[in-house]
């Protein structure tokens, strides 16, 4: 693991899924079923990738991590309630879906998001699960469209106040450091503005909410205070569990970062409790 990459300010829980995505042939993977519904979705002059299988009332959509591609899935998607019907896809500049030019913001991945359920006729409500920097966008998604989210499950999703909160404890040089490497991911996505839309996306939906957390120590950059950045992390994921009220926190107390990957059961649970509530 790069530890600088891993622990840049908006990246603690997201390009750390760069590092956890598997080899190439597994970023090709795409969730197999025999009733599986691949298509490319028109979201305005570009395509993104959907992957839909099984049915239900409830469609739940999964959401990856930044840099990450719908193979972060694969342990889970065959898992989920039969009586379900869940969707993965691929955000802009993460392939099979088309590319896009310039920086843009989670404002805009939500966007591309909700534009695709449109067209692709998936119905609404939606079980919204977000994993790491894909948490952030599903956060914006559920403030912007209340109406359409039926529950939430944030998977180490990042806290809309991360980069205030940690950077009170750095320093310029490793301020400086922390913005270039966010900002270097692949998908071209400004990730300090994604965390001032998400401070400024309003409240949740008062909907039943999950939020999994690992356990696994972190391995901070040197100069990072351990004990400083490890109770603002284990306070930021107690304040994401209380934003709705009723919500819970379930420790992945085998599993690092990579929680679909490493403890798949446990994200399955989190999606069932959800569904069971609705």
């Amino acid at each position: 693991m790069n530890r600088r990459t891993y622990a840049a300010v908006a990246l603690v829980w997201a390009t750390f899924l760069a590092g956890c995505s598997g080899s190439d042939d597994e970023a090709s993977k795409q969730p197999a079923s025999k009733s599986s519904k691949d298509r490319m979705v028109d979201v305005g002059g570009r395509s993104l990738h959907l992957s839909c299988v099984g049915s239900g009332a409830t469609t739940v959509i999964l959401e990856n991590g930044l840099d990450g591609d719908e193979s972060t899935w694969s342990d889970i998607v065959p898992k989920v309630k039969t009586d379900s019907r869940v969707c993965t896809y691929s955000r802009a500049n993460i392939p099979p879906s088309d590319s896009r030019e310039g920086k843009h913001t989670a404002a805009d991945s939500v966007a591309d998001l909700h534009q695709a359920l449109k067209a692709s006729g998936e119905k609404a409500p939606y079980v919204m699960v977000g994993f790491s920097f894909g948490g952030l966008i599903t956060q914006i998604y559920a403030a912007q469209h209340p109406n359409d989210v039926a529950g939430l499950v944030l998977i180490e999703s990042n806290h809309p106040d991360e980069e205030e909160e940690f950077e009170k404890h750095l320093t310029p040089e490793q301020i400086d450091e922390d913005r270039t490497a966010a900002n270097a991911n692949s998908e071209g996505i400004d990730v300090f503005a994604s965390l001032e839309e998400a401070q400024g996306a309003g409240a949740l939906p008062n909907v039943p909410l999950v939020v999994v957390t690992a356990t696994a120590a972190i391995d901070w950059p040197p100069g990072w205070d351990p004990k400083v950045f490890n109770g603002l992390r284990a306070q930021q994921q107690r304040d994401l569990a209380t934003s709705v009220p009723g919500g819970t926190q379930v420790m992945a107390d085998q599993s690092g970062h990579d929680v679909p990957h490493e403890q798949p059961e446990i994200v399955v649970s989190a999606i069932s409790t959800v569904l069971d509530a609705l």
